[in-house]
């Protein structure tokens, strides 16, 4: 499941490298605004049989359809922009590890702000939240910010 896809970029990625056994989909999720240019990516790249796309609002009640998927890795990238959202992304995350206790979350992101920061603060209050080191080169960022990558996982699987 990708959440806060955009187009979709992520999600594709995975569905055009990996070759699952896992006859579900991979789900690419976002508002409702970015639903037609998901779904022509999917088209486009003719992944029809092993992704959709759906809309998942942050901090709205998970789809039945998300539910029934009960997803054991979730990706986040670059959804950390628009601080008004943070208490949304945060309580969806957690829905989504609540649902899958066993689920792993691969987030990433580029600070842009102090407020990137405090948004980690929180999740790391929130998860069990672990940095993967990258070399110095793949955190660089053109422009201002650096990139990092975490993953989250629910504090009941650690226990």
């Amino acid at each position: 499941l990708e959440i806060g896809a955009g187009g979709g970029l992520v999600g594709l990625a995975v569905s055009l490298g990996v070759d699952r056994r896992d006859p579900s989909p991979i789900m690419i999720t976002d508002q409702l605004e970015m639903l037609e240019l998901m779904t022509a990516n999917i088209e486009l790249n003719e992944q029809q049989h092993k992704s959709v796309a759906r809309v998942l609002n942050w901090g709205e009640p998970l789809s039945q359809e998300v539910i029934d998927l009960n997803p054991n890795v979730i990706l986040a990238a670059d959804c950390v922009y628009f601080e008004p959202a943070f208490p949304l992304l945060l309580d969806t995350l957690k829905r989504l590890l609540d649902l899958n206790p066993q689920a792993v979350v691969y987030f990433c992101f580029q600070k842009r702000r102090r407020a990137d920061m405090q948004f980690m603060a929180k999740a790391m209050k929130a998860f069990k939240a672990t940095q993967i080191t990258m070399n110095a080169d793949d955190m660089k960022v053109s422009g201002q910010g650096q990139r990092f990558l975490y993953t989250f996982e629910s504090k009941s699987k650690a226990a």
